[in-house]
């Protein structure tokens, strides 16, 4: 029925607020819109309501399984995560732990990385797409292992922004034996750092070619992949893309402890960074 009774198909016994109702109402484009109100004679209310009630059964038929509540449940969550990692920034956010000189990160993207990972430690997981919930939850880990490491030898600097990593190598009195132990210790801790952050990156690449398999094959198309900046010459800076082979995949899926795994490949897998 019309909304107002002077409309066409006006006369009804509905009232104004029955006529608002989504029982009552049709969506069509505004063509059609005024080609059934100038012949209200040939689209009766009858007519119509049947019309509205097949489009809506094929709506459901066709786009039942597109509506599937568990696949918009992980693709809210492809999208958090996306935004907590905050991917177009990753580069410029965890590029300065990689840096030859004083590695160091923003206190901002350290607090925004930690709450990452409690959102990741805390989700209850939907059905399906055990890969992707694997993947996730590793970036996780990573994230963990970068965030603990980084903290035991970071303290923020005088302008309260960032923390950087000490070189705690260095000691107020001469002690050959204690500053090489140290300068070794420090060294390796970099290193460790330095692998953490490509490891987890190839992670964060793994995600976004899963989300493409599984969910989205557009996923981050225009974007592309994670990257980081990586220091190499004097004043030269090269951009690095951080993935896994083919083959390496095939042993991540199957693998039960992907940072022990990481443990065993980190002296091998390319490049290595060192101080």
């Amino acid at each position: 029925m019309a909304k107002s009774p002077d409309g066409p198909r006006g006369e009804s016994p509905l009232s104004p607020e029955q006529r608002d109702e989504y029982s009552n109402l049709i969506l069509l484009c505004p063509t059609d819109h005024a080609l059934i109100d100038k012949a209200p004679e040939d689209f009766s209310v009858g007519f119509l309501l049947d019309m509205k009630t097949q489009h809506e059964a094929w709506v459901k038929i066709t786009l039942g399984a597109a509506s599937n509540s568990a696949d918009e449940k992980w693709a809210a969550l492809v999208d958090t995560l996306t935004a907590r990692l905050s991917l177009d920034t990753w580069h410029k956010d965890v590029s300065a732990v990689l840096s030859g000189g004083e590695a160091s990160m923003s206190i901002s993207t350290e607090e925004r990385l930690r709450a990452c990972l409690h959102w990741i430690a805390t989700r209850p997981w939907p059905k399906g797409y055990d890969d992707l919930r694997k993947v996730i939850e590793t970036i996780g880990h990573f994230l963990n292992e970068l965030l603990s490491t980084f903290s035991q030898h970071a303290d923020p600097d005088r302008s309260g922004d960032r923390l950087r990593f000490k070189a705690f190598y260095k000691i107020p009195i001469w002690n050959d034996d204690l500053y090489q132990s140290l300068l070794n210790e420090y060294q390796e801790c970099r290193e460790y750092l330095a692998d953490i952050v490509l490891e987890l990156t190839r992670y964060v690449n793994l995600f976004s070619d899963v989300v493409r398999d599984e969910i989205d094959p557009d996923f981050r198309n225009e974007q592309g992949y994670a990257t980081l900046i990586i220091e190499g010459e004097i004043l030269r800076f090269d951009t690095y893309v951080p993935r896994f082979t083919e083959e390496e995949v095939s042993e991540i899926s199957e693998s039960v402890n992907p940072l022990k795994d990481f443990a065993e490949h980190r002296l091998v897998r390319s490049p290595r960074f060192s101080w």
